[in-house]
This record gives C-alpha cells, structure tokens and sequence, in this order.
C-alpha cells in the first residue's frame, strides 16, 4: 500500500493536494493500493472529499482511524435533531441561530457552508456571556467533539467523540506566556485495550503512521508530501517501512542559487544528516533531479516523477471557438508569481490587443491579492482583468482560453501548466526553474521567454494574439505533445517504486 502523507483535504487546496488527488486516482486506475493521509480533525472532510472526486477508500484521516468512521455514513443534523429545552426560544437565519432563555443569549447553532441549516458546531455562553462550551458536529451528523474553554477565553480541553457518544481522544491545553493554549497532552483512550498518552500532536500522528502500517500488513510505503508537517513525523516512524521524500518545492529558498545556495530550512536536515534514512526522494522534474544529485551525490536515489499526469481529450476544441482575447492564469497570487509583473505585462498587451482579457484563478494572502486588485484599479484595466478565485474544475476554462501565462520565477512543478495545455492552451511562460523547460516547447506548444524579459514577453503575447494560424498551430501542437506529462508515462517514472514494494 502507498500512503501519500499530508495536513488536510481543505475546501480550497494548494497544488500539493491537486498532485496527490492525481497521484491517488492513477493508482487506481492502475490496481494499485494508495491513499491520501490526512492528520487534521475536520468535521467536514467527508463533504469535502466528493467535490474532488474522492471515496472513503481513497483517504484516510487520522481522527476517523482511531474512531473508527472512516467508512461511517449517518444523516446530517439540523437545529431541530439538538433538541433543545423546549423553554428555549430559537431564532431564525440561514448561517446561524441563536438560542435564548428569556432574554439571555443561551447558545449559538452555527451552519457549515454549502449546507442547508446542516449543523457544524453550537457554542454555549456563561450568563456573563463567556464562551464555555463549543460543540462540533461532523457533517455525516453526530457530535465530534467537545472543546472547554475558561473565563479568559481560553480552550483548555477537548473530548472527542464517536457517533455512538464513546470518548476516543482527550487532549489538554495549557497558556503559554503569551496567554495562547499549547497543547501539552493528548489521550487516547481505550485503544486496543488501551490509555495511551502523548506529549504533541506529532507524537500522536507518528503513533497513528505505525499503527496505519501494522494494521495494512507492514512494509508499506509512505510518502511525504508536505514538507513543513509531513517529514519528521514519517522520519520518526519505527515501524519496518519505506519512506520516500516528495518535493513539492524548490530546494532552495526564493532568491538563492539553485545549484549552490543553502537549502531551504525545513528540507536542510532532511537532505543532509537525515539523508539515509530516506529510501528515496523524489522530484517532479528532470532539471531538478539533476541538480539536486550534483549536491547530494548517489547517497540515496533521486527520482524524476511528472506530479501532473494529465488524461488525454476526447475531442479538441479549436481556436475559433475560444473566447477571443482570453489569457488565463491559474495558481497561487503571490510575488514568487510575479502578479504585479504579469499585470504590468498585460497592461502593455492590452494597448496593442484591445480585445485582450486576462482572467485569475487562485487565491492568496489578502493584503496580496488587494494590492493586485488596486494595481488593475489603478491602470483603468477593471473590466478586462478579472480575479475569479478558486474553482475546482476548470475544464470548461480551459477549453475556452486562447493563452496561458506564467510570469513566476521560481515553483518545483507547474500544476495548472499541464492541465492547460492538455486542453490545448498554449503556454507563454518565463523559463525559470523548474517545470515549463519540461513541458513547453518554443514554437511547438507555446513559448518559453528568459527570465525577466518582460518585452519579449509582450512581444510573444501580442503576436499569437494577431496571427490566429500560429495560435491554432501551437494549440494542436499542445493537443499532440502530451507524451512528458501522460497517465501512462507518469506510470512508467512510478513502476521502479511500485515495483520494490
């Protein structure tokens, strides 16, 4: 079996998660046992996982293990399934409701999103009005979890429950010097047989990780998808399993020298005085497999996986009819993106092509994405720049952009770069390192442009724009040159790995 090991599944994800829904779904396709790890309670995961196109044998989350509800189907709660004291007076609202005794605020019944009145928590107050009791409810309808807080405001203990109202979890807080909680105790209560206790949350996920394994037969694969949480807690396992290292990122921080520069300071232990214990690492393009076995040598295997394995279209959608003008840009808004620069660009594209729009999907810090949005303001380019936020599929967008931009310096892989030329949208992108060398070709399915060449950029934009046979001629060359980023050669890079289990 092969554990991809990750934070959470959120209602909005990071190209990491897309990667490993991609990842999960070609094992499948092709027999093979994976699934996505998630540590993070969420009460709505089961909600979440659908839209992604996820089951429950796809995923499996810690909370849910030790509950055993990873596979539980109940119905969902509404106000009325609390039931309330019948002296209490319950008030209307499509988010919320509260709930009073006379005049006093009882209680508040909150809603998850994209529900109707289905229940996610009720917070209960002291007659001063304090917060003393949150309760969650998972979304498949029975209460998860209690959290206790005191009369500062402060949570200094959770319950966690299964849907039969048996306890599972306990976890402790204390305040720290900054009067915020630290979790300073977690109990699992009445585990095969058992109490066991653990100082941090890692401590607990590391248990989880052993016991995911022994219970699936040992020797399993885990992979660690998400540096920042995922790498200590697979490192620190004891049980008998191979343990690969995925990078979603650069190895070097933004700015630094790819070939010489220190590396990144979450990956700095990892790739160096814990490099052993890794039975592999593994990076999404050729480029960076070759610089990082230059400064690592042959210590352990350094393999080139493409983490955007895209399916090839039924039916290509000609040029003409595409929205006229459309670019698009999909990913994170932030400066290692370059907006501000990409804006800046468009600016100068759209005074040459007046039918020119540029269309953001994604989202970002919000004093990032404010800047941008007054930067558009500002050059008067409100009613053909527009910021669409994030949308899971965007199939529909794709087939109707005639352009796709990228003026990023720095990402391990570009995701949505595959996605788009697999329907057949031309790429115009700097060549920074790593990922568009991989996939564009100059003249054949976009245009690769130096980094930093921002007329050269504008020039290549405005020119594909005027002249629709090029467009056409690079589209189709997208539509045929999928053989880098495919299901099946993506499978291919996979069997060495696959093969050793």
């Amino acid at each position: 079996m092969f554990f991809f090991v990750n934070q959470y599944l959120l209602s909005s994800n990071s190209s990491v998660e897309h990667a490993e829904i991609k990842r999960v779904k070609l094992f499948t396709n092709h027999n093979a046992a994976a699934k996505l790890v998630t540590r993070d309670f969420d009460p709505v995961l089961h909600h979440t996982m659908p839209r992604f196109g996820l089951n429950d044998h796809q995923l499996v989350n810690m909370y849910d293990f030790f509950a055993g509800t990873t596979a539980y189907r109940g119905q969902p709660r509404h106000t009325e399934d609390l039931h309330l004291p019948a002296d209490y007076q319950v008030g209307t609202g499509n988010n919320s409701r509260e709930v009073k005794d006379g005049q006093r605020l009882v209680a508040e019944v909150f809603f998850a999103g994209g529900t109707v009145g289905e229940v996610n928590r009720v917070d209960w107050y002291d007659p001063a009005g304090n917060l003393t009791l949150r309760q969650r409810y998972d979304l498949r309808g029975y209460k998860a979890v209690d959290a206790f807080f005191g009369q500062d405001g402060q949570e200094f203990f959770e319950r966690y429950y299964r849907p039969d109202g048996s306890t599972y979890l306990e976890r402790y807080y204390v305040q720290s010097v900054q009067n915020t909680p630290i979790n300073s105790l977690n109990v699992l209560r009445g585990y095969q047989g058992k109490d066991y206790y653990f100082d941090t949350l890692d401590d607990l996920f590391i248990f989880f990780l052993d016991e995911l394994n022994r219970t699936n037969g040992g020797h399993n694969i885990f992979i660690a998808d998400r540096p920042a949480m995922a790498i200590q807690p697979v490192l620190q396992m004891a049980s008998d399993a191979r343990k690969y290292l995925w990078l979603p990122i650069n190895h070097v921080d933004d700015g630094q020298d790819l070939g010489k520069g220190p590396m990144n300071g979450m990956l700095q232990g990892p790739l160096t005085s814990e490099l052993k214990k890794w039975d592999g690492i593994i990076v999404m393009t050729p480029q960076q497999a070759r610089d990082l076995q230059q400064r690592l040598g042959k210590q352990v295997p350094i393999l080139a996986i493409n983490g955007v394995p895209v399916e090839r279209p039924a039916a290509q959608v000609a040029m003409a009819a595409r929205t006229p003008g459309q670019l698009i840009y999909v990913g994170r808004l932030g400066e290692d993106k370059q907006v501000s620069q990409l804006l800046t660009m468009f600016a100068a594209i759209h005074k040459q092509v007046p039918t020119s729009r540029l269309t953001l999907y994604g989202y970002g810090a919000t004093a990032d994405v404010k800047r941008y949005k007054d930067q558009v303001k500002e050059a008067g380019l409100d009613t053909v720049v527009n910021f669409a936020g994030y949308q899971i599929d965007l199939a529909p967008i794709y087939d109707q952009a005639q352009l796709f931009v990228d003026a990023s310096r720095i990402d391990a892989q570009p995701l949505a770069m595959g996605e788009a030329l697999s329907h057949g949208v031309p790429v115009v992108s700097y060549d920074y390192r790593y990922g568009p060398a991989s996939m564009v070709k100059s003249g054949v399915n976009g245009e690769l442009i130096p980094l930093g060449s921002q007329d050269r950029f504008v020039d290549a934009v405005v020119k594909l724009l005027q002249d629709p046979t090029a467009l056409q001629q690079l589209s189709t060359g997208a539509y045929t040159n999928l053989d880098p980023i495919s299901n099946a050669t993506t499978w291919t890079q996979w069997i060495p790995v696959v093969d050793k289990q």
